[in-house]
């Protein structure tokens, strides 16, 4: 399993930041972006929001 920090990129280019109470909030910033200490956590994450918000997004190494 890959280590590291990820996070996700939607397919219009925005960064994921927070995703509470059904609401989703994106951002252009990469320094705003929701991070995720393992690639299982980011992945599992990645699927809800496609499945409760339509949304596709990349899993995406973090280099802090």
């Amino acid at each position: 399993m890959k280590k590291g920090e990820f996070i996700l990129f939607t397919s219009d280019n925005q960064y994921v930041v927070e995703y509470l109470l059904n609401h989703l909030i994106l951002s252009t910033s990469i320094s705003e972006a929701l991070t995720f200490q393992d690639h299982y956590s980011a992945m599992e994450f990645k699927e809800r929001l496609f499945q409760e918000c339509s949304i596709e997004c990349s899993v995406n190494t973090y280099i802090n």
